[in-house]
């Protein structure tokens, strides 16, 4: 069964602590958007150790939108419950180097891809790495335009034994089409974080995927 992961966009702790509380019910893993104010234009939040105090049932994985990786990786390795953390091949930072920076703090390594980037940037990667995050908008806001066009760089991708995530304008009313492509996993912002029931907003996805 394809997973579903609820993904925070906070530019403030407040508003990561509200996401949080929104979603840490349901859901087991949750991903952070981690933003420079460089690679995509919005920063997010820099306390980032106040984390720790939450209600921590949940995991996390990080997503970086940020141009140096491994610079970013070192703040966060205090932060309890981190699982995986997921770079761009975009970023500045030597790809190699970014890979063993996350492997030695003995988590999963994700790494994700633009709408406009050709995947075999990512190809000399795949026998080192758990997963591969397709960007299905531009990155960097909650709400950006869905890109169907990203289906077939999916379809045509040797994904071997990687997990395959997306990440971007999906809703319930596409979730069923994007399942199709072949992807495992779903990082889902708005048409979770917005939802006014977060319960129901989960099933009613869950529901297209079972249909």
């Amino acid at each position: 069964m394809p997973k579903i992961i609820p993904t925070i966009l906070a530019t403030t702790y407040t508003q990561f602590e509200e996401q949080f509380k929104k979603v840490s019910p349901f859901f087991d893993l949750i991903q952070i958007d981690v933003m420079d104010g460089k690679f995509v234009s919005n920063q997010s939040f820099a306390e980032i150790d106040n984390i720790n105090n939450v209600n921590l049932n949940a995991k996390f994985e990080l997503h970086l939108m940020v141009e140096h990786p491994i610079e970013e990786i070192k703040k966060w390795k205090n932060i309890k419950n981190i699982v995986r953390i997921i770079f761009h091949i975009e970023s500045k930072d030597n790809p190699e180097e970014v890979i063993k920076t996350i492997t030695d703090l003995g988590v999963e390594v994700g790494i994700a891809i633009n709408p406009e980037t050709n995947t075999s940037a990512i190809e000399p990667y795949i026998n080192q790495i758990n997963e591969v995050l397709f960007l299905t908008v531009h990155p960097g806001k909650q709400g950006a335009e869905f890109l169907p066009e990203v289906g077939k760089k999916i379809r045509n991708f040797n994904k071997t034994n990687l997990k395959i995530a997306v990440d971007g304008g999906i809703n319930e009313i596409n979730i069923e089409q994007v399942c199709d492509w072949g992807v495992d996993t779903f990082c889902i912002g708005s048409a979770i974080i917005m939802a006014e029931d977060t319960e129901k907003a989960k099933q009613n996805l869950l529901n297209q995927l079972s249909s």
